[in-house]
């Protein structure tokens, strides 16, 4: 029974994140919103996806999870090690809930802010991506029993940081795109320069995305490492009975 629970929360993991973007790219070239400004060819579609950290955070939830259901089929000495590591499941755990609370935040504040959020298959993704998908991976995190040896002080010098790479690489990303779609591109409706307007160098004064920018991937250090610190106490006060899933 606990081995078929394990299982299939890591199915979960696994399969509804490329659901989510999945459908959202077909479904906007077959059934545009009106928001969307008419309908998008499937090239359109994936630029449109790649550009929101939400997308990435998906993926990567993907990713580990398909390498963590190859591994519950494999013997111990054949599994895939990155996959098995609390400290990389503890990224994957901070990326859900950074992007869980600032989607929720935005939907309470301004749902008007939420892009797109006018069609069934948008609405369908959101929840799962944003608000079902975290929990469960929150669940799933919660309930394995942690395998690294690490204490907080140690973990904040030694992987915190290490969370902040993709983050980084992720406003390196969007800035370079943005900058030459402004430059050199007629800014046609389906491509938004950049997609978060606080993180904007042509609208925004330095000031605030600059801050905003180093805010945005220092973020991630201290959510890493508050998600690791929670994790051990959990550990201490969890009976070892209920931390089933090896």
């Amino acid at each position: 029974m606990k081995n078929k629970i394990k299982l299939t929360l890591l199915l979960f993991i696994a399969i509804t994140p490329i659901f989510c973007v999945g459908i959202d790219l077909l479904m906007s070239v077959i059934q545009p919103d009106s928001e969307s400004g008419g309908a998008l060819t499937f090239d359109q579609s994936i630029i449109n996806q790649v550009i929101y950290f939400s997308v990435w955070t998906t993926l990567i939830t993907s990713f580990w999870g398909i390498a963590a259901v190859l591994n519950y089929f494999r013997k111990n000495s054949k599994r895939i090690a990155w996959a098995e590591s609390d400290n990389v499941m503890t990224m994957v755990v901070s990326y859900q809930i950074v992007v869980f609370l600032i989607y929720t935040f935005t939907f309470i504040a301004s749902r008007d802010g939420i892009v797109g959020f006018n069609t069934w298959y948008k609405v369908l993704k959101s929840v799962l991506e944003h608000w079902i998908l975290p929990f469960v991976v929150i669940g799933y995190y919660i309930l394995r029993e942690r395998e690294s040896t690490l204490t907080s002080k140690e973990f904040m010098k030694k992987k915190a940081w290490i969370n902040c790479i993709i983050p980084f690489a992720y406003i390196f990303f969007i800035s370079i795109r943005g900058l030459m779609i402004v430059k050199y591109s007629d800014k046609a409706d389906w491509f938004t320069p950049f997609p978060y307007s606080q993180l904007d160098p042509t609208d925004q004064p330095v000031y605030l995305w600059l801050p905003g920018m180093i805010s945005f991937i220092a973020l991630f250090y201290f959510v890493s490492s508050l998600v690791n610190f929670t994790s051990i106490k959990l550990s201490n006060k969890i009976s070892i009975k209920y931390k089933f899933l090896r």
